[in-house]
């Protein structure tokens, strides 16, 4: 099995050196930034742009109606509330969710720990792992998604919101929003070659996207074959 999701009620978000088998050693651990995983996972700026759309449809539908601008805009205002709750609850589950989260890095696999009421462990050991992948924004953070074999793979709602966008049949982990994403791919892509038998140094190629689109396309890292 190349990958295991086990979930616990105790499970700790960060793996410690006590847990793990002797000679095996922490290379680097983060969590994600909980902004851009508001941005990202949760639809934040989705969530914005429909309350506008619907605003200025109601200022619209007023205007025809009554002939008033002021009517409408003050129609329109009365959205701003469930605005403020809808963005303020997105917010707050992008904080708990990224505070209960931990990616963990190890000479022999990748382990991520996640989830708020149900905590979670995906236990990807290196040696089976296909390719890597990072995209990274233009405030540093990152997503790199990580190819599995087939056989194994937990479900994408298993995964989510640390599953590949749109990948629903064959589900792909990714590490999201994951500050200085550069130098964690670099790490990452340090530990799979040296796992696999290839060189040292493999760094995966990168392309910087525009924060608010996100447009960039994933570049793919392939270490050396064995």
């Amino acid at each position: 099995m190349s990958a295991q999701m086990d979930e616990f009620d105790d499970i700790k978000p960060v793996v410690s050196q006590d847990e793990l088998p002797k000679g095996e050693t922490i290379l680097w651990q983060a969590r994600p930034d909980w902004w851009r995983l508001a941005l990202g996972a949760y639809r934040l700026k989705l969530v914005g742009a429909w309350f506008l759309a619907f605003a200025l449809w109601k200022v619209g539908v007023t205007h025809h109606d009554t002939g008033s601008w002021a009517a409408g805009f003050a129609d329109a205002a009365t959205l701003l509330p469930a605005l403020g709750v809808g963005v303020g609850l997105i917010m707050l589950l992008a904080f708990l969710t990224a505070r209960a989260t931990r990616f963990t890095l190890t000479s022999r696999r990748l382990v991520m720990r996640y989830g708020v009421a149900l905590p979670a462990q995906l236990n990807i050991p290196l040696a089976h792992v296909d390719h890597a992948a990072v995209r990274l924004n233009a405030d540093g953070t990152g997503d790199i998604p990580l190819t599995i074999p087939r056989n194994g793979r937990p479900s994408y709602f298993q995964l989510w919101p640390y599953a590949r966008p749109w990948k629903f049949g064959a589900a792909e982990p990714m590490l999201r929003a994951v500050p200085d994403a550069a130098e964690a791919a670099r790490l990452v892509a340090d530990a799979l070659a040296a796992s696999q038998g290839g060189k040292r140094g493999a760094v995966p190629a990168a392309r910087t996207s525009d924060a608010d689109t996100g447009r960039a396309g994933f570049a793919g890292a392939q270490p050396a074959a064995t």
